[in-house]
């Protein structure tokens, strides 16, 4: 995405949803030799761009300010690990705990970028700054859905115990 202007947040938004709940399977070219394929995750993909451009911002921010720029790098990255991880969860219970921390990161990387936006000697990128943001109600929706997921498997185990 060359022009951030042509940026469809909706379509984009459908796209990481379906993937996200595997409507699609590719093969993984960055998975290790061996190992098997993973799915093709738009939400993952969008993770790891994150993380690559808050590498390349906290770059500039280092000259700044060191210490900022190292809490915002360990919060923008750790997004797009989590997330990683998450999709290797044992469990539903577990996946949702993956999320839930890849969020709270999610919103320190967005809470820090507004910080820097309001100084006008630190360096500010609007891209980034919309793309974290974009992903917000994207992890609120994942969370959502998959809590509602959770409760009902929750609700259909102590159903099953209550009839033995």
């Amino acid at each position: 995405m060359d022009d951030p202007r042509s940026f469809d947040a909706v379509n984009w938004f459908e796209e990481c949803l379906a993937s996200f709940f595997g409507s699609s399977v590719a093969a993984d070219p960055e998975a290790p030799y061996g190992a098997a394929p993973r799915k093709r995750n738009a939400v993952v993909e969008e993770t790891f761009d994150l993380a690559s451009r808050v590498m390349d911002y906290a770059e500039r921010l280092v000259r700044v300010n060191s210490v900022f720029a190292d809490q915002i790098l360990r919060s923008g990255t750790s997004v797009g690990s989590h997330t990683r991880e998450a999709q290797s969860a044992e469990s539903l219970a577990d996946f949702v705990h993956k999320m839930k921390i890849a969020h709270k990161e999610l919103e320190e990387t967005d809470y820090r970028l507004a910080l820097c936006h309001v100084k006008a000697h630190y360096p500010h990128d609007e891209e980034l700054a919309r793309r974290a943001k974009a992903l917000i109600p994207l992890f609120h929706s994942i969370l959502s859905t998959s809590r509602k997921r959770l409760n009902q498997q929750r609700k259909d185990a102590r159903s099953k115990r209550d009839m033995k």
